[in-house]
């Protein structure tokens, strides 16, 4: 399950909710529970878009380590492996370590990700039926990472 870096746990997980952002855990299928993804994302978009395998960035703030907002809601499951995700909240940074058995609902919120290890992702994502998760970097300032 993930968890909260460096923060009170309510706490953060309140601040989330009020970006757009919460963390599920995986239903007994070792998917995203139907339930989420129709609360989520509207027919005909509600399908697995991609699977993706993630590798460790060479660069601190390579791909999707830069700042950025995505244009449409997602709801991704984490399969397999480790990373760590920042959120901009109305209170700063909230750092969360997700792992394998999470369901990260985003919408709008602006984040960045940094995989720890290889990772594999399952990809759902709103938009148009053939759509693309489209992200635009914020220009946030980059600052060290949250530390797991």
């Amino acid at each position: 399950m993930a968890r909260i870096i460096h923060r009170d746990d309510s706490q953060a997980r309140a601040l989330l909710d009020g970006v757009g952002v919460r963390i599920h855990p995986v239903a007994d299928t070792g998917d995203a529970d139907p339930d989420v993804i129709a609360s989520v994302l509207p027919e005909g978009v509600r399908h697995v878009r991609a699977e993706a395998d993630i590798e460790v960035p060479d660069g601190v703030d390579a791909g999707m380590g830069a700042w950025h907002v995505n244009a449409v809601d997602e709801l991704h499951v984490v399969c397999s492996g480790e990373g760590v995700m920042e959120f901009i909240t109305l209170d700063g940074v909230v750092g969360v370590l997700v792992e394998a058995g999470d369901v990260i609902e985003i919408r709008g919120a602006e984040h960045r990700y940094r995989p720890l290890t290889r990772q594999r992702w399952r990809l759902r994502y709103g938009g148009s039926p053939e759509g693309d998760l489209v992200a635009t970097e914020t220009g946030r300032v980059h600052q060290p990472w949250t530390s797991a």
